[in-house]
């Protein structure tokens, strides 16, 4: 019986010795063949299926643990973001916040969002958006590769209201300086939907919080904060914060 014992013990180290209970003998990462930063740049504007090896790295900054962040992860690295559309839940236990991680493009198709450059299956001719999500494991197994390295986590691009510009949609930012600033004259309580932030010179950007979230029933702040979020901008041309969880309000 102690022999048995020690048999399946061994055998239970030999599969999963990897980080985050990930099974060795996972697949090595394919080299990486471009930036994201240039990856953005070849976007022309229009839905484009990727026909050759691209192949682009980046680290997770965003955790759908609380809720505002749907079946997607976000990656980033010097100076460039992709959203991936995975379609399944639970992603943060795979890949959590300051994973490294290399995705490997071809056959996807890349489109444009709320500023945010995504990657995902193409949509049917009848779907509303361009871009639909991988939704099944093995389509994630395919592209999406988890590097053995630990976890370090993104340091958020320090920008006033001012400074925002269509390039850094998609990046992690922080904004400082801020106080809730509601455009009507009965201020909301909570962060649920979209709450307008000003700065000191009168500029403006407003958080989106989705209902569903953890936090969209908590209290907004009403001194002085930082934000911190994935930068996006609507078709107005506003400035979006896309907050992970309520931390990403600091005092």
């Amino acid at each position: 019986m102690r022999r048995l014992l020690l048999c399946l013990a061994c055998l239970a180290a030999a599969c999963y010795d990897g980080p985050y209970g990930e099974p060795a003998g996972a697949p090595e990462p394919p080299p990486v063949t471009t930036s994201l930063a240039e990856l953005r740049r070849l976007y022309r504007g229009e839905p484009v299926t990727l026909r050759t090896p691209i192949v682009v790295a980046g680290r997770v900054t965003t955790s759908d643990r609380s809720g505002n962040f749907y079946r997607t992860l976000l990656v980033e690295s010097q100076g460039g973001a992709l959203e991936l559309l995975a379609g399944l839940d639970a992603l943060c236990n795979d890949y959590p916040v300051g994973a490294l991680l290399t995705l490997r493009l071809e056959g996807l198709t890349l489109d444009e969002r709320f500023g945010v450059l995504q990657a995902g299956r193409a949509a049917t001719a009848a779907a509303t958006y361009s871009l639909d999500y991988l939704g099944s494991q093995a389509a994630l197994d395919r592209c999406l590769f988890r590097h053995a390295e630990p976890l370090e986590a993104v340091e958020p691009l320090r920008l006033r209201i001012d400074e925002l510009t269509p390039a850094c949609c998609g990046r992690l930012v922080r904004i400082d300086g801020l106080r809730y600033a509601p455009e009507e004259a009965v201020a909301e309580s909570c962060w649920s939907g979209y709450r307008r932030f000003a700065d000191a010179e009168g500029g403006a950007v407003f958080t989106y919080v989705r209902a569903y979230a953890d936090f969209a029933d908590e209290e907004l702040p009403y001194g002085r904060c930082s934000l911190v979020g994935i930068l996006q901008r609507d078709a107005s041309g506003r400035y979006l914060l896309k907050l992970r969880d309520a931390k990403d309000c600091l005092p």
